[in-house]
């Protein structure tokens, strides 16, 4: 990474725990143990994100915010999505949720991170839900959840969430991981 910017912040040692526990859920999921949690309870109350000291940019769906060295436009929020071809089921009581944004690095260098990571949705009942990197009809997921731009380069996909059934998505957040670099929150709908 040394000739290129990190646009999530820097790499710490939280988001590579975090980044395994993420690619470990679809071996766990396949899991029949009782002690295995669900998806779904995999998330985190909204106090219990790190504090920032940055004013998040806020739109909504469909609208493009500027985030220090790119634009993340909050293309749409698929609910419910429908589980890919070989994709399990969402847990008893869930439904998953797909957002697509589309990514642009406005910066004049290289631009790496990892959307599944740098995005999150907040539901009705305040609470964080996020990512399980399952596949969905309709929309695909980065590089398994990698985003790497060069200078001026697009890409678009997909991150999905397990949300209760009974819980609306009323925000939509990208960005800021642990509270570091620029965030953007897109009010849903």
């Amino acid at each position: 990474m040394a000739n290129g910017a990190h646009y999530g912040g820097t790499l710490t040692l939280k988001r590579l725990a975090v980044a395994a526990v993420v690619a470990a859920i679809p071996l766990v999921a396949g899991c029949t143990s009782s002690a295995v949690t669900t998806p779904s309870a995999v998330t985190t109350p909204s106090a219990s994100i790190p504090p920032t000291s940055r004013t998040p940019s806020t739109a909504h769906t469909g609208a493009t915010l500027s985030l220090s060295t790119y634009t993340v436009r909050l293309v749409q929020v698929i609910d419910p999505a429908q589980p890919g071809q070989y994709t399990l089921s969402p847990a008893a009581g869930d439904r998953y949720v797909a957002t697509v944004f589309a990514i642009t690095n406005t910066s004049g260098s290289a631009l790496t991170g990892n959307a599944n990571i740098e995005a999150s949705v907040i539901g009705s009942d305040n609470q964080t839900y996020n990512a399980y990197p399952v596949p969905v009809s309709g929309c695909t997921n980065f590089n398994y959840g990698q985003v790497q731009l060069a200078a001026g380069e697009s890409t678009t996909g997909c991150v999905v969430f397990p949300v209760p059934t009974g819980v609306s998505v009323v925000k939509v957040k990208y960005g800021g991981y642990a509270g570091q670099g620029d965030f953007g929150v897109w009010l849903n709908p």
